[in-house]
């Protein structure tokens, strides 16, 4: 059996070949989280942690390595990494930074107990994105309630995650569904209707509208708003473009309409996530 190295806390940031910055730790009375940026093009040899872990892209790639699988993650995905699951990395041309809760055995005995399986899973959502920045929140201002909220934030995280897996898994999982999100994760600022995306994937409207619904839990038209909201959240803390400027990037018609969507999804407007992201 092929050697690695057991890491006990939630960064790989050490000495030797691991150059993982922490940007910031906050430990709380039942979890530890932090924010690491790891260099471009960086490769982690074999390793495992003994903790688990769910694990947000807050900026850049990477790709993980586990068995003979790989699993290529962004933005718009986070991970969950059972203890002692041994794994290697490659980071993308830009490094990445990731956001990380400690996921704490009290945490997985009740989980275990609701039915969950300590099972590695991936999953791509821009609802991950809202996970994300609530997560970002407590690191930046750590409180009394922070403890609750992360435990709170972590079930979440892992019921959504282990969901969204079981019903990749289920028989009748359906493939017109899968593309039709890929198409309007790539084509989200071309104008979309049911329709068209019916007519590119080759089934009927109605027929796709309940497919995607059963599988991703929401109608395509809301599907749309979200990946559209998650790429404005995106350009709003890594840019300085006008707001009406981002919101015509983004498939809406004028920023009137981003404002309308944006806090309809996030509780505030552009400006102010935007002012609030950069602590202004």
């Amino acid at each position: 059996m092929a050697m690695h190295r057991v890491i006990t806390g939630p960064t790989v940031a050490e000495s030797g070949d691991a150059a993982g910055l922490l940007l910031r730790r906050v430990g709380l009375p039942s979890s530890v989280l932090t924010s690491t940026r790891y260099a471009p093009r960086l490769r982690l040899t074999e390793h495992a942690h003994t903790n688990g872990f769910v694990l947000f892209v807050r900026d850049g790639s990477f790709v993980e390595h586990y068995g003979r699988r790989s699993d290529g993650l962004d933005r718009w995905t986070c991970m969950y990494r059972p203890p002692l699951d041994e794994h290697a990395n490659e980071f993308g041309p830009a490094g990445a930074t990731l956001s990380a809760i400690d996921v704490s055995a009290s945490w997985m005995e009740r989980l275990r107990a609701a039915g969950f399986r300590d099972e590695r899973f991936t999953v791509r959502s821009p609802f991950v994105q809202q996970f994300a920045d609530r997560l970002e929140a407590e690191i930046l201002m750590p409180d009394s309630m922070s403890d609750m909220v992360i435990e709170a934030l972590a079930t979440e995280v892992l019921v959504f995650g282990f969901r969204a897996a079981l019903r990749r898994d289920e028989p009748h999982s359906s493939s017109s569904a899968r593309q039709a999100r890929r198409i309007i994760e790539h084509e989200f600022a071309s104008p979309l209707s049911l329709a068209r995306i019916a007519a590119e994937v080759g089934v009927h409207p109605v027929h796709l509208a309940r497919q995607f619904r059963a599988a991703h839990g929401c109608a395509i038209g809301e599907y749309i708003r979200i990946v559209r909201v998650a790429f404005a959240r995106h350009r709003l803390t890594t840019s300085d473009h006008p707001i009406a400027e981002i919101a015509l990037d983004a498939g809406f018609a004028d920023q009137s309409q981003l404002t309308k969507s944006f806090k309809r999804i996030t509780g505030e407007t552009p400006a102010a996530y935007r002012s609030r992201r950069r602590g202004r």
